[in-house]
């Protein structure tokens, strides 16, 4: 509900633009015919951006980020991120490791890379 006039709602006084979202229906009914409020629509919980939200948390549970089902949109991101970066650092090492590159757990990523190509091109 969107309050167009003042009105008393839970013992407060609502001004003009406010909005009241968890609203019984009979006391709505009653401001809307006392021309005090108007209905909105509610917020759409399974919006898009909720949507992408929820898949970004489930890519990052599934990749072992920390208190995934908590962060925002942001932390996620980075989080998903760095695993994703160490799990591919993993797997250059492991094929380094393969085609007998010394020190392959102690190169970065780039390195790896780089050492790994001029190996398989041997």
């Amino acid at each position: 509900m969107k309050i167009t006039g003042v009105a008393k709602y839970k013992g407060d006084w609502k001004k003009p633009g406010d909005e009241l979202r968890k609203v019984e229906d009979e006391i709505g009914k009653s401001l809307v015919s006392a021309e005090v409020a108007v209905e909105i629509e509610p917020l759409d919980k399974d919006g898009d951006g909720d949507q992408e939200l929820q898949e970004l948390r489930e890519r990052a549970k599934t990749l072992g980020v920390q208190n995934a089902g908590r962060l925002g949109e942001a932390k996620l991101k980075e989080g998903i991120a760095e695993k994703e970066a160490e799990f591919k650092l993993k797997e250059l090492q492991e094929k380094a490791f393969e085609l007998g590159i010394a020190d392959a757990y102690e190169k970065n990523a780039a390195t790896l890379a780089k050492k790994i190509e001029a190996a398989e091109q041997k």
